[in-house]
């Protein structure tokens, strides 16, 4: 038991490492590339409009990644779904980022809306509405 103990411990401290110098990597990236964002941030803020400025703030590189910003969540899927999911951000992926010139990233802007709009669809069914949405699918 104290061998597993000894791999529990020592798989933990690679863990802690492998999470520092990727910090720190980060960190060491986010300082270079502001320089080289903020010519081209500004020449295209006079165009925006409110809402778009609004999703552009999020997309700036900040001090913090969607991982550390948020909580991974996982999901299995149905090849059909998946596909569908796939088709539909890479539309409005396009339309949005054509409209507004304002990346729109898949998990800091588009799941977040596939989650919260799916949820609305959801809230007050009943148990049979959900086995007959099951059987649907």
């Amino acid at each position: 038991m104290s061998g597993d103990e000894d791999n529990g411990q020592s798989r933990s401290e690679r863990l802690r490492q492998r999470r520092q110098s990727r910090d720190d990597a980060s960190q060491t990236a986010e300082t270079e590339k502001p320089s080289q964002t903020s010519e081209t941030s500004e020449g295209s803020k006079t165009s925006k409009t409110p809402e778009a400025s609004k999703i552009s703030e999020t997309s700036k590189p900040s001090a913090s990644s969607v991982k550390e910003e948020r909580i991974g969540t996982y999901m299995y899927l149905a090849e059909s779904q998946k596909k569908d999911v796939d088709r539909l951000y890479n539309v409005l992926k396009a339309d949005f980022e054509y409209e507004y010139d304002v990346e729109f990233e898949k998990n800091r802007h588009f799941f977040p809306l596939v989650v919260q709009y799916g949820l609305e669809g959801l809230d007050g069914l009943d148990a049979s509405e959900v086995k007959d949405r099951l059987n649907s699918i």
